[in-house]
């Protein structure tokens, strides 16, 4: 009884271990299971395939109404991922075969689609039929009964035929230009950015100052106005400028030489003013105090200078009056000396 027991024991365990590796294979093999919302989905069946690009890596499992849009689910491939922040677009390689799924992001590294993810950044394209609408909406606008009523189109039309005839090469010229520009800006686009960033601080500035700027274009407008009153005035002065401009021109010319020799003799008399610019200093400070005092003295009553002499100036230098030698045994001057306060 035991051994039945104990044999029971170990067979529901192989079976165990059996189901658990045969499910564990089965998740491995099923995949990644999301779904999209689509604005429309014409085009697009259980089945059609999912691609990364251009790759098949799933397929579309539903197809079914959610609201206003589509709700399509796929599953992806055993082994096969994408971003978890992939977009989903429908693509139609013709007009008349089946569409697929586009996933915008493949994985690299980073989270993936998880199961249960619902994409709704989603894209469809535009139908033939949307397309002849528009084509029709447009050439009705452009007809009689739109902006050719008048005929204002067929005249447009005339006038630029009539200015682009025979001007193929220069325009040929002109597209092949702007294509080299746009080459250059290419290759100096931060260069061009920063100058537009440049530009767009400066009008900023502009506008945050707008009353000084209007206050300037006023007095800017007020100054044109002065010199459209004064046109006459002003054209005959800048004509008696340029009479007198051509005279001193020729009288350089004439005078060349001379000119020269007047320079040239110039030198000596301009180095003896750097050389005594001490002495112009002491004389250019001294002498409104001279000529203050001379003013001072001046007695207009008598017409005539009033001073007072200082007598120890004409005493004697030393004790007995006669063995002064020199101004070192001078006596001590009583009154200030020119240049001296009072």
């Amino acid at each position: 009884m035991r051994r039945i027991l104990a044999g029971c024991l170990v067979v529901a365990a192989v079976g165990a271990v059996g189901w658990g590796a045969a499910y564990g294979i089965e998740e491995g093999r099923k995949g990644t299971t999301f779904s999209a919302l689509f604005e429309a989905s014409v085009g697009l069946y259980p089945g059609s395939d999912v691609q990364v690009l251009g790759v098949p890596v799933g397929e579309v499992t539903s197809v079914t109404p959610a609201g206003e849009h589509v709700k399509v689910s796929m599953t992806l491939d055993p082994g096969q991922s994408a971003a978890a922040d992939t977009s989903a677009v429908i693509v139609a390689p013709t007009l008349v075969s089946d569409r697929f799924v586009q996933l915008t992001e493949p994985y690299v590294d980073g989270p993936e689609l998880r199961d249960g993810t619902v994409i709704e950044e989603t894209a469809v394209p535009v139908e033939i039929d949307d397309l002849y609408a528009s084509l029709t909406e447009a050439g009705d606008q452009l007809g009689p009964n739109g902006a050719n009523k008048n005929g204002a189109l067929s005249r447009f039309l005339e006038v630029l035929a009539a200015n682009l005839d025979g001007q193929g090469a220069d325009i040929n010229q002109v597209i092949r230009e702007g294509a080299d520009a746009s080459a250059t800006l290419a290759d100096v686009d931060q260069d061009f950015f920063a100058t537009v960033e440049n530009l767009d601080t400066f009008n900023k500035t502009l506008l945050e100052h707008d009353d000084g700027v209007e206050a300037a274009n006023r007095r800017f407008a007020q100054v044109t106005d002065y010199l459209a009153e004064d046109r006459d005035d002003l054209a005959a002065a800048v004509g008696n400028l340029g009479e007198a401009l051509a005279l001193l021109e020729s009288f350089i010319k004439d005078n060349r030489g001379e000119m020269r020799t007047s320079v040239e003799n110039l030198q000596g008399p301009t180095q003896v003013l750097v050389d005594q610019n001490e002495s112009l200093e002491e004389a250019v400070a001294t002498i409104p105090l001279v000529l203050q005092k001379y003013v001072n003295a001046y007695d207009p009553a008598t017409n005539s200078l009033v001073g007072r002499t200082n007598l120890n100036e004409l005493s004697v230098w030393s004790g007995d009056g006669l063995t002064g030698e020199t101004s070192e045994d001078a006596p001590p001057v009583l009154l200030p000396g020119v240049g001296e306060e009072q």
